[in-house]
């Protein structure tokens, strides 16, 4: 296998990501942009010992689950993996790839629900971090990233994003552009809340002090009473990945935006984790608060609670509820956020869930009911030790990664508790990503 190979193939399988799975001899190429059982003329962009890269050239037997693509650059662009799939084609990849990673890294048995899938699949997103950078004509672009590469796709118009979010970003790069402040704008982040139409604007920049930032807000804001806040990141480490810097500064408005989510409401800052798309959210967290089968006798244990959500929503129901989360910006909105809804029975603890953990653990607190929502790496064994110690009698498990679920529950499985309930949650339309919801119970 050479690059700039021609070979036809059959996609048999995904990768994890989206990618087409196509045997040529015995190597595995991975192509985008192709659906199991779907027969193409494929190019070799990459070739590696024992596995390659591909591009479709010619699609020769196209699936019944081939659609067109709404977006027309979405085969260069990286923010969606499976526009080309229809709806069915898309649930049968997120149930695939989940029952796949549960069963062969989990040991896995039980039964696994169909997937939760959006009705309405399109403008969902209410919050988007474009990368801003500038074209041969000295002009801002904002895009996303190509696939599997940092150069900025432009894009206009974003079908995962509001329309008036879209028309908002096309504003500021004009803006940007007259008051010449571009070249300092590394980022441009909305979060744009659907149920009270409020935005967020905060310009990451590579500068405390740029020129023009004040009067290019004031343009902005101006004739736009949807716009509540903007707020100017300052990051000047250009070595790292990471978007948002350690210091920001007020432009305009309030620090934060109010949402409305599961009945109540929700105060979120720049800094805040929240969910991105709120209509699937309120599926996903009904469903977690549904399995945990509280009552009002229950002490509840919220691990990685971000700006509360779970943790209010479970107040209702529970009789207390403690919530854990390392960043503080978030655990002072928590804290505004009960205040807000006149929630009296929840304590917010600022600290590393997994030392809190092994403190409640070692003081022999006993919760009844612990929900876990981690990041993608998924909860670290000392945790995990440390909830099975606590030994609550039910656990709800959220996770945005079934590889790191599928070892979490491997390990949970292995010390004491067995599953109850697997449901899998289309958060993320039209990309790959996928939500699971698990119940579990002492045995």
């Amino acid at each position: 296998m050479q690059k700039n190979q021609l070979f036809t193939g059959t996609c048999t399988d995904y990768t994890y990501n989206g990618l087409g799975v196509v045997k040529y001899d015995t190597f595995c190429v991975f192509v985008k942009d192709m659906i199991i059982g779907e027969t193409g003329e494929i190019v070799i962009t990459a070739a590696r010992k024992d596995y390659g890269y591909g591009r479709l050239l010619k699609l020769i037997e196209p699936s019944p689950e081939r659609v067109e693509a709404r977006c027309p650059i979405s085969r260069q662009c990286g923010g969606c993996q499976l526009q080309h799939m229809s709806q069915k084609g898309q649930a049968e990849f997120k149930q695939r790839h989940v029952e796949h990673t549960l069963r062969n890294i989990g040991k896995v048995t039980e039964e696994i629900k169909p997937i939760i899938m959006m009705n309405e699949p399109y403008r969902y997103r209410n919050k988007v971090i474009l990368p801003l950078t500038v074209n041969k004509d000295g002009l801002p672009v904002t895009g996303f990233y190509r696939y599997n590469s940092h150069e900025v796709i432009p894009v206009d118009e974003c079908y995962l994003q509001s329309e008036q979010a879209n028309e908002l970003v096309r504003k500021i790069r004009l803006l940007m552009y007259r008051h010449d402040i571009h070249e300092h704008v590394r980022y441009v982040m909305l979060r744009d809340l659907p149920e009270t139409g409020e935005i967020m604007v905060v310009l990451v920049t590579d500068r405390r002090n740029v020129r023009g930032i004040d009067r290019f807000t004031e343009d902005l804001v101006k004739g736009n009473e949807y716009i509540k806040s903007v707020i100017q990141n300052i990051n000047e480490d250009k070595k790292t990945n990471v978007v948002l810097g350690k210091s920001h500064r007020l432009l305009y408005g309030s620090w934060h935006l109010t949402d409305e989510l599961c009945g109540l409401k929700f105060e979120i800052s720049d800094y805040s984790f929240y969910q991105i798309n709120t209509v699937q959210t309120e599926v996903l967290y009904g469903k977690a608060i549904e399995l945990a089968q509280l009552k009002n006798t229950d002490l509840v244990l919220d691990l990685y609670c971000g700006v509360g959500t779970i943790g209010l929503i479970a107040s209702k129901k529970a009789g207390r509820v403690i919530g854990v989360e390392i960043v503080e910006e978030a655990i002072k909105d928590a804290k505004r956020n009960a205040e807000i809804n006149g929630i009296t029975n929840v304590n917010f603890i600022c600290g590393d869930s997994q030392k809190i953990a092994a403190d409640f653990a070692r003081e022999e607190i006993r919760p009844d009911v612990i929900f876990v929502d981690p990041p993608r790496k998924g909860c670290s064994e000392e945790t995990l030790e440390s909830i099975v110690t606590m030994k609550p009698e039910r656990l709800i498990y959220v996770s945005c990664n079934p590889s790191t679920l599928a070892r979490d529950l491997y390990y949970l499985k292995n010390n004491g508790y067995e599953i109850r309930e697997i449901q899998p949650v289309d958060q993320f339309p039209h990309t790959y990503h996928v939500e699971t919801v698990v119940l579990m119970s002492r045995k």
